[in-house]
Parts: structure tokens; C-alpha cells; sequence
């Protein structure tokens, strides 16, 4: 095992404790939240006359809608030159100027976190093990729709959009490839997201969910965070690629609600018959559309 390797995994958890320690140090806070009687008396009213399935697959529409919105808006900007991209370059020179050879080993041990061969096999893992612990397939088809349609909707986007990595003179690591959006923060994300999502299928301990939830947005930050310290991606190559990965990440978990959805609170779930059927169409449904959209907004700029 090399150096990096161990202090990948030192930071690794690292990061969990990190989590574990800030989820213990809000729960007073968060229990006060939740025993406020004015949010309790509003959820409840609402609950009375809106099927929960409806109200949940509507605000996950709206927040996936409203993502993707954001990310179209960073990708016009990337291929006008305008707008959040003319901190681009500046940035990544600036900070390749404030490098140090300790800082870098680090940051490079962070940024190895987020690789293709550790992000699967982590993935791999927690999928085999909840699948085999709850006896259902569902973590299973999770885990492939989330893990393996983020990489390819990435492979595609950089394909379509074609834009150059920073100038090689300011990368402290050879990397190829395309540079929008920035695979790792997007996989990461998702990957992340996704075991933290299999965690809490698995367990019933609230402080077990919100750490891996936690950890999860603490490793994904600082592995997107890493590949602009390196010079390998610029700003908006990373926050266009968490804006993507959350996008996906919440269209997966649209798509497995889907199958639950009732319209009204004592009506039955009509593609409740179908639950994979309906959640793997949905997801390469949105896929294809999201393809599409670049694809169009691409070939417009061309």
C-alpha cells in the first residue's frame, strides 16, 4: 500500500469522525427543531390533505428541475466565455502560485478518494451488502442507475462539450481528458450520496444516517476542492459538476418514489405494480433528456 494510499484512508476517516462528531454536537439543536410545535401543526396540516407521495415527488421535481436550470445556465456560460468563467483562469494561476510540496501530497491523497477504481468498489460493496442484509433487489438497482448512469452522463457531457483542461504548466498532476464538468465532483457526489442513501436503508439510528449523509458532503466538497487546487479542472468545471451529480443523485431518488406516487391520500399507487420497471425507465428517460439539452445548447453555440 503506498503513502497516499494510507493517508487517503487516514482522511477517509477522518472525515467520518469529523461527521460522527458534528452530527452529536447539533442534535439538541435539530431535536428542538423538530419539537417545534408551529412546524409541527403546519406538517401535519398538510399531510391532511395532500398525499405524502404527491408532495414529496413534487418538491423533488422542482429541485431537479432547479438544478439542472443551474447547470444549463454554468454550460451557457462556459460556451459563451462569460459570465462565473472569467474567474477561471485567474483562479487556477493564482493558486498554483501558493502551492507547497507538503500541501500537495495531501491534496493529492484527498483527490485520490474520488478515483474511478475506489469510488466502485466502495460502491460495489455497500450495494452487495444492503442488498444482501435487506433481501431486495431495490439497493442493488439504486446503486447501478445512480453509479453507472452519473458516469456515463459525464463521459457524455465531456464529449459533447469538449472543453480543454487548464494550461498543463499549472497542473501539480498529469491528467487527461476534458475538463467540464469535472468527473471526480460529479461521482463523488453521487457515489458518496448514494452509499450514504444505502447506509440509511440499512439502519434505523438517526446518528448513523445524518454521518454518513454528512461525511459524504465533506468528502465530495473537499474532492471537487482538490482537482481546482491541482490545476486539473477550472472553478466552474467543479461546481458545475456538483450541481450535476445533486441533480442526478435527486432524479434517481425521484424515479424510485415514483413507483409509490398516489394522487390522492386514499387512492391506490397506480404503477406500484412495476416498481423497477418504472424506476429504471424513468432514469433513462431523464438521461436521455438531459443529453439532449446539452447536446441542443452545444450545437446552437457551435
Amino acid at each position: 500500500m503506498s503513502g497516499t494510499t494510507i493517508i487517503s484512508v487516514a482522511l477517509a476517516l477522518l472525515t467520518v469522525l469529523v461527521a460522527f462528531g458534528a452530527v452529536a454536537a447539533g442534535r439538541p439543536a435539530a431535536r428542538r427543531l423538530l419539537e417545534a410545535e408551529r412546524g409541527r401543526n403546519a406538517l401535519a396540516w398538510l399531510l391532511a390533505r395532500v398525499s405524502p407521495s404527491l408532495l414529496v415527488i413534487t418538491a423533488g421535481a422542482l429541485l431537479v428541475a432547479t438544478l439542472l436550470n443551474v447547470f444549463l445556465e454554468i454550460l451557457d456560460a462556459v460556451l459563451e466565455g462569460d459570465d462565473l468563467t472569467v474567474i477561471d483562469r485567474p483562479a487556477v494561476a493564482w493558486i498554483a502560485e501558493q502551492r507547497e510540496a507538503w500541501r500537495d501530497t495531501l491534496v493529492i491523497s484527498l483527490t485520490d478518494i474520488g478515483g474511478k477504481i475506489g469510488l466502485t468498489l466502495l460502491l460495489a460493496a455497500a450495494a452487495i451488502t444492503v442488498t444482501v442484509r435487506l433481501r431486495a433487489v431495490r439497493p442493488a438497482l439504486i446503486a447501478a442507475l445512480a453509479g453507472g448512469g452519473g458516469a456515463l452522463l459525464v463521459t457524455g457531457i465531456k464529449a459533447l462539450i469538449a472543453r480543454d483542461r487548464p494550461d498543463p504548466l499549472l497542473r501539480a498532476i498529469v491528467e487527461n481528458g476534458f475538463s467540464f464538468p469535472s468527473g471526480h465532483a460529479t461521482t463523488s457526489l453521487v457515489v458518496l450520496g448514494t452509499v450514504a442513501w444505502l447506509v440509511s436503508m440499512a439502519t434505523a439510528s438517526h446518528t448513523a444516517r445524518a454521518t454518513a449523509w454528512v461525511a459524504a458532503g465533506l468528502l465530495a466538497g473537499g474532492i471537487g476542492l482538490s482537482r481546482i487546487y491541482l490545476g486539473v479542472h477550472y472553478p466552474t468545471d467543479v461546481l458545475a459538476g456538483w450541481i450535476l451529480g445533486s441533480a442526478w443523485l435527486a432524479t434517481v431518488a425521484l424515479a424510485d418514489r415514483l413507483p409509490g406516487l398516489r394522487l390522492r391520500l386514499d387512492g391506490p399507487a397506480p404503477l406500484a405494480r412495476y416498481p423497477r420497471t418504472v424506476t429504471t425507465v424513468t432514469v433513462l428517460l431523464a438521461f436521455a433528456l438531459i443529453l439532449a439539452a446539452v447536446w441542443f445548447m452545444a450545437s446552437v453555440e457551435d
